[in-house]
């Protein structure tokens, strides 16, 4: 009989405890659903504002940098990010994809100037419709955008031919062959004329040539090679798009190892590798991660109504040996 009696108790309690979660999970629900629901009427009544960044290279190191900035940026003023572009450098198809954004009635665009004057029309076109655009490492120029953010081309090679002029020669001499992504594209056209701007104020030194790598690696490597050959006077070599310098380092291996000073663009692995193995003498680096987070910063003030400034420089730095080493 004791028994039983001790075994109904246990039972009682047992059920007492088992009420008593149920009562707490349910309380938990409610307060949990008493939170997010105010978040979800609020999504309702004021739905995330759309942003289509089109970048110039779809999985390029830089852009997926940009990207992911911009991607930071959206989770803080809860905008949706859309990242899209064509496989490969194709001006067209971002032409297409900035056509498409703008059908979609996308509430922002963000994308690279592409100095021609369809690209013109369509960031009119897109202005017209109420559809703010912002530039980043390219600016467009005489275009409706609204703003541009990113490295100011002009001084960076302006800091590129000081890096040849001031590099430990209290009288710099030689001949300096140079490499660019394109000869059309506006933020390599501002980066080469303020190194010549630099370079052309010192006697000792001279340009002997310019050349397109076209945003291409083994482009660079063999245009490099060629022009070591047809000058081989050339004792520094310059590339300003991204993966210029590893090609050159790599020509420069194959015709002329130790006789040519190598300076590069950005911050690829590779080029820091080859920074740290003394094939690169150093790099500038520009911050596209935060050209992507300030571009939709100015977004936010935009839609809030604010006074937004046209033109907002992203800072850029000089990698060398010494800072590769350093942990």
């Amino acid at each position: 009989m004791a028994n039983r009696r001790r075994w109904n108790v246990g039972v009682l309690l047992l059920l007492i405890i088992f009420a008593y979660v149920l009562v707490q999970f349910y309380w938990s629900t409610e307060r949990i659903r008493g939170l997010v629901t105010p978040l979800e009427a609020s999504d309702q009544v004021h739905p995330k504002r759309q942003i289509a960044l089109i970048s110039q290279e779809l999985d390029n190191p830089f852009w997926r940098s940009v990207e992911q900035g911009a991607q930071k940026a959206a989770g803080e003023y809860r905008m949706e990010l859309q990242y899209m572009g064509p496989f490969r450098i194709n001006a067209e198809e971002q032409m297409k994809l900035l056509e498409k954004a703008i059908a979609s009635k996308m509430d922002g665009i963000i994308l690279q100037g592409i100095g021609t004057s369809q690209d013109k029309a369509l960031i009119e076109k897109a202005s017209r419709l109420g559809i703010p655009v912002i530039t980043v490492d390219t600016d467009e120029p005489g275009s409706k955008r609204l703003a541009y953010v990113g490295t100011n081309n002009a001084l960076a090679g302006q800091e590129m031919g000081r890096l040849i002029a001031e590099g430990g020669r209290k009288e710099p001499r030689g001949a300096i062959g140079v490499l660019v992504g394109s000869k059309e594209a506006a933020n390599q056209r501002l980066r080469l004329e303020g190194f010549q701007s630099v370079i052309h104020s010192y006697k000792g030194l001279s340009i002997a040539d310019v050349r397109s790598s076209n945003i291409s690696r083994l482009q660079a490597a063999q245009q490099a090679e060629q022009m070591l050959k047809d000058h081989p006077e050339i004792n520094y070599m310059v590339g300003f798009s991204s993966l210029d310098g590893i090609g050159i380092a790599e020509a420069v291996a194959r015709v002329k190892p130790g006789g040519v000073a190598v300076f590069a663009f950005d911050d690829l692995e590779d080029t820091l590798i080859a920074i740290k193995k003394k094939q690169i003498e150093a790099s500038i680096v520009q911050q596209p991660s935060q050209m992507g987070y300030e571009a939709m910063s100015l977004l936010n003030q935009y839609f809030q109504g604010k006074d937004v400034s046209s033109k907002q420089y992203t800072p850029i730095s000089v990698v060398t040996e010494k800072e590769v080493a350093a942990p």
